[in-house]
């Protein structure tokens, strides 16, 4: 996969793009001009009854030759695209390997092997733990980047080998491919349950390389017999996984479940021709027992249809109005609305891909589904009654023109009184699964920052454009109303969020402190957030470990290109080169001030155990950071869990030393008190402020020693100013919430 040469391919695709185009020719001039002219013509006897039925069929052979040309091309193409984006990141993850001395080699099953080679004289040393990891998730990346590339390379030499149908002399036998595979498809779901294991793989891979593909989309839910009968097959097949002994079956309707979703967004995209206005119908659904033989109770519609919903990027129109019935169904039935199963329940229910959840929670699966669909999400939380009315729906989905709904959707979901329901069927004793605010975190990723909340933009940048900002200015607000709302479920969407929103979180603490306007902490738009509910917001989700080291990594990545811009760009901002790096460097303390002394307070309650966790989770966010530097960023499979831009210009160095200053701390002897931990966090600031001037380069002129000692003094001082800020946060009536 490494060395392949796949010119040879592209330039297959480039011939049977010209084919392709040859034969459209062809088949256009065969039945605008030789047909056209055989069906005009007035002939009787032998030519009316022979020769003109010839002249149609050539005519239609010719049409076959077209479309199976197209086939071989779009398949090629998508072959190709796929595989060379594979090795790409594969040659760049391998060579950047070998640079740090690396060795790589096949091992057996597919299976790659990665090693330091022993050095003379160290033959027997022991390979740190750090390294073995770092080796180990190495090897894991490429042996699961050759995997995609054999599942292609398989794939696309099987429907090649089907799309002329084995018939020499008759062009386009199985017809459109596309239609084709939803046939054979459809043949697979008609079994139900009684599909093997091997046929259900067979069917998630067709949806996997056809999800994208509207003509087998609807072809393909058509021939399901429409929403119900979809909303059966799933039900059917995802108890069938979750209930079969062994893994084997489950892993086989994961996938299913896997690309069901995706397949069914593309089905009801309105951006395609004859797509499938189905929403209204499963509004109706949703809240309809569907009776399923064998389960031992009726689940409603959205039960069934949120385990779909839970993949797949779903446009606004389709996905927008089913959230916002849900939420108005959960708004009037606070107690709980949805059946669920008597006594334990042995099974997964609907969600096979769920670690944590059984999916009868259709809140939770519906909040998922905005976190992969950024502008549904965005939609769904800009809805403002205040501004424009919000459209009401009944029980039964249709729009209430009689109903009114008082309240905001963000305002609602992050409010004291809202009562998040428990998705785990049989929950350990004590135990409280909150993954209906991990999938709310998730939403509001997406609808912030503008991307699903797993996958990275397009070009590593995230536009912050007056409706998301106005959205992280709502929540902003929410959180100081309601700071318990940030638990450990959702800290980690918080610290992302703060770490992409970090201009604005600069600019409102710099207009706080008095000692700078806010100018150098430009934004793209209008919106300010306030003050002290940043504060209070930082401090809340500075108290867990997830979320404070994303947006600890956030922040120091923002000190890190703010520093880089004025430096190189000294002409665009007011005042000398020098003091804006110190406003920088003072602001960025100011925010480390806060962060770390809400991490102070946590460690106080949990002791050493509770210093470990932060730290590891900083470690293990900075990896993720240095892996993706330099990526191709449509080569990453998901979205590095980090806050802030994911960029190249980020300095691997400074990373480095956000993480290592955190093993040092768990490392220390004398490191078993919060104050030991605070005291070191205000230095190590200082320190990281200092390595990102160094990485910005200095002006002409300039005594690097005085200006790294002046940014440690500034730092210092917005540390301890954030501290301060963070204090007069919270009176003596308002206390700091708790785990």
């Amino acid at each position: 996969m490494y060395q392949v040469d796949l010119g040879p391919l592209k330039s297959t695709v480039s011939e049977w793009g010209t084919m392709e185009s040859r034969l459209g020719e062809a088949a256009s001039e065969a039945h605008s001009g030789m047909l056209r002219k055989a069906n005009r013509a007035r002939w009787s006897g032998v030519n009316a009854d022979v020769t003109r039925p010839f002249i149609k069929a050539v005519a239609d052979e010719i049409t076959d030759a077209h479309v199976e040309s197209r086939d071989l091309h779009d398949k090629l193409s998508a072959a190709y695209k796929a595989l060379k984006s594979i090795q790409d990141d594969l040659q760049m993850k391998v060579d950047d390997a070998r640079r740090k001395g690396i060795e790589i080699s096949d091992g057996k099953d597919g299976q790659i092997l990665c090693k330091y080679p022993p050095q003379p004289g160290h033959q027997n040393e022991v390979i740190s733990e750090k390294r073995r990891k770092a080796l180990k998730s190495l090897a894991e990346d490429l042996t699961g980047l050759v995997k995609r590339a054999n599942e292609q390379d398989s794939y696309t030499a099987g429907i090649l080998a089907k799309i002329h149908g084995n018939d020499p002399h008759n062009f386009g036998k199985n017809g459109p491919i596309d239609k084709y595979e939803a046939k054979q498809a459809l043949r697979i779901t008609k079994k139900g349950t009684d599909a093997s294991t091997k046929e259900i793989r067979e069917l998630a891979e067709i949806l996997k390389y056809n999800k994208d593909n509207p003509a087998f989309s609807h072809t393909f839910f058509k021939g399901l017999g429409g929403p119900k009968e979809t909303l059966e097959y799933y039900a059917r097949m995802s108890i069938d996984g979750t209930g079969a002994p062994g893994k084997s079956r489950l892993d086989a309707v994961q996938d299913l479940q896997r690309y069901l979703g995706p397949t069914l967004a593309t089905a009801t995209d309105p951006d395609h021709k004859g797509y499938l206005n189905w929403g209204p119908q499963f509004r109706r659904l949703g809240t309809k027992e569907i009776d399923i033989e064998g389960i031992g109770f009726k689940p409603q519609g959205y039960q069934l249809l949120g385990g779909i919903l839970r993949h797949g990027h779903y446009d606004k129109s389709f996905l927008t109005p089913i959230a916002e019935h849900v939420v108005q169904l959960q708004h009037d039935h606070p107690k709980g609305y949805w059946n669920t199963p008597s006594g334990p329940d042995m099974q997964f229910g609907f969600d096979p891909n769920g670690k944590k959840n059984s999916g009868y929670d259709p809140l939770t699966s519906v909040l998922e589904a905005l976190g992969h669909s950024p502008e549904a999400s965005e939609a769904f939380f800009s809805k403002d009654p205040t501004e424009t009315p919000v459209t009401a729906y009944d029980e039964n989905g249709k729009v209430d023109p009689n109903k009114t709904i008082g309240y905001r959707y963000l305002e609602e979901l992050t409010s004291k009184d809202f009562h998040w329901n428990n998705d785990g069927s049989s929950p350990v004793k004590g135990e409280r699964l909150m993954s209906g605010k991990d999938a709310m975190g998730h939403a509001l990723e997406s609808a912030s920052i503008g991307t699903p909340y797993d996958h990275p933009s397009a070009n590593g940048a995230s536009e912050h454009t007056t409706p998301r900002a106005s959205i992280v200015n709502r929540l902003i607000e929410s959180v100081d109303n309601n700071p318990d709302f940030v638990s450990r479920d959702i800290s980690d969407s918080m610290g992302k969020i703060a770490g992409e929103y970090m201009p604005e979180f600069n600019k409102a603490l710099a207009e706080a402190d008095g000692k700078s306007d806010g100018t150098l902490f430009s934004t793209e738009h209008s919106i300010s957030f306030n003050s002290k509910a940043s504060v209070r917001f930082l401090d809340a989700l500075g108290r867990h470990p997830e979320g404070h080291a994303e947006a600890t990594l956030g922040a120091q990545q923002y000190q890190a290109q703010r520093m880089h811009t004025v430096v190189q760009n000294p002409g665009e901002f007011p005042g000398s080169t020098e003091e804006n790096l110190r406003d920088i460097a003072r602001n960025g303390g100011t925010v480390e001030g806060i962060l770390g002394s809400a991490r102070h307070d946590a460690e106080i309650s949990g002791g050493q155990e509770r210093e470990k966790e932060f730290n590891e989770e900083v470690e293990q966010r900075g990896e993720m950071v240095k892996k993706i530097i330099g990526v191709p960023l449509d080569a990453v499979a998901e979205r590095v869990p980090v806050g802030g831009e994911l960029v190249s210009g980020v300095s691997e160095q400074i990373v480095d030393s956000i993480v290592e200053s955190h093993q040092k701390n768990t490392s220390q002897e004398d490191a078993d008190n919060a104050a030991t931990v605070s005291f070191d966090t205000r230095k190590e600031a200082g320190e990281w402020a200092q390595q990102a001037v160094r990485s910005s380069g200095y002006s002409s002129g300039v005594d690097p020693e005085v200006v790294a000692r002046n940014i440690a003094q500034e730092v210092a001082g917005g540390y301890d100013h954030g501290e301060q800020l963070r204090e007069n946060g919270f009176d003596n009536k308002a206390r700091r919430p708790s785990e």
